[in-house]
């Protein structure tokens, strides 16, 4: 036998060696970016992310809000398209980041990265995302903030203002205290928002698929008898979903007592919307143009069975930071406008 006949055997076996190293160090590489992954939070905002995309509807986080609110606002930070708000450092995207910035220096928290959920509510404000309490805790610490408990759960405490818990390091409650132990109160009795198909049935007809989902309850959701014959009655609901791809695009579904009264509601619409001057009037020229044109290209169409208005509304980035710096000019800034907002008043003090 050849000596290069028995050299062929030696370099396949170190060759297949070579090949079973390289395997193992690559499987090693991905176990190492998992971990790396998991422990700064890259991986739980991917499989958010692509939950977002794929299975948007969360009615679970509506059972932490107590079922007496007469409504709520649900934003996807993760379907935020933030090209729609305007150009990078107009008016609108400067606020957005002002108020990210100033939340993650306060709680560390990043509402563009640990934030997959947000529910806005009159009573408490719910977060769905990744909390690390403990360090939450050290930093409202120099807020004066102390440890609290309610029927087994953990809360941070600011006598006389407010209180913010995190339960299971996923979810974040913020509000009164009174507030925030109604919210446990409602979800262990099982009497909170999520439990009320007027609301859980108007949000999935809008559909979740959205960055900006809304509804406002005005009245009782089953109308009398005589406010359906008459069909005298004002709006009893409201729901809006925001999508911004290609800008803002509003659908806005309006519940009326009956077929009749959403038909009175649309005609009404269609002669405010017709009335340029009257716009002008109430918003100021500029904006009040602005508005004109938007309101222009709005369609209103009325659902005859279901006695609903809908109405779907375009507004381009271009005319959103028009009205934005109208709007900031008139109130001195965007800022000032939510400083009556109570997260913000906890997480980004006015300047």
């Amino acid at each position: 036998m050849s000596t290069e006949s028995a050299s062929k055997p030696a370099r396949a076996a170190g060759a297949s060696k070579k090949r079973g190293k390289a395997k193992y160090i690559v499987l090693l590489g991905l176990v190492v970016a998992v971990v790396i992954a998991q422990q700064t939070g890259l991986l739980g905002f991917g499989l958010a992310h692509l939950r977002a995309a794929t299975f948007p509807k969360d009615e679970s986080l509506l059972e932490y809000v107590h079922g007496s609110v007469p409504g709520v606002v649900i934003v996807d930070p993760h379907q935020l398209d933030l090209n729609a708000l305007g150009a990078e450092g107009g008016s609108v995207r400067q606020h957005i980041e002002r108020t990210r910035d100033d939340i993650k220096k306060a709680t560390g928290i990043d509402l563009g990265f640990d934030v997959d959920k947000l529910v806005l509510s009159p009573s408490i404000v719910v977060a769905r995302g990744r909390f690390d309490e403990q360090k939450l805790a050290a930093r409202l610490a120099e807020h004066s903030y102390v440890q609290a408990e309610y029927k087994g759960v953990k809360y941070l405490l600011r006598a006389g203002e407010d209180a913010i818990a995190v339960r299971d390091g996923s979810i974040l409650l913020y509000g009164t205290e009174p507030e925030l132990r109604a919210s446990i109160d409602a979800e262990e009795a099982e009497t909170s928002l999520a439990s009320r198909d007027e609301v859980t049935s108007r949000l999935a007809h809008i559909g979740w698929d959205r960055p900006l989902l809304g509804v406002a309850l005005l009245a009782e959701s089953k109308p009398s008898l005589r406010a359906i014959l008459t069909g005298s009655t004002g709006p009893r609901a409201v729901t809006v979903g925001v999508s911004t791809k290609g800008g803002l695009s509003t659908t806005a579904a309006i519940d009326a007592a009956s077929a009749d009264a959403a038909e009175e509601l649309r005609k009404l619409l269609e002669e405010k919307r017709a009335n340029v001057d009257a716009l002008k009037s109430l918003a100021g020229p500029e904006p009040g143009a602005a508005l004109a044109e938007i309101a222009k290209r709005a369609t209103l169409t009325v659902d005859q069975g279901a006695g609903r208005l809908t109405v779907q509304v375009d507004v381009r980035p271009e005319e959103l930071e028009r009205l934005a710096k109208a709007g900031q000019a008139a109130v001195g800034s965007l800022g000032e406008m939510y400083k009556n907002v109570r997260l913000l008043q906890l997480l980004a003090p006015g300047p």
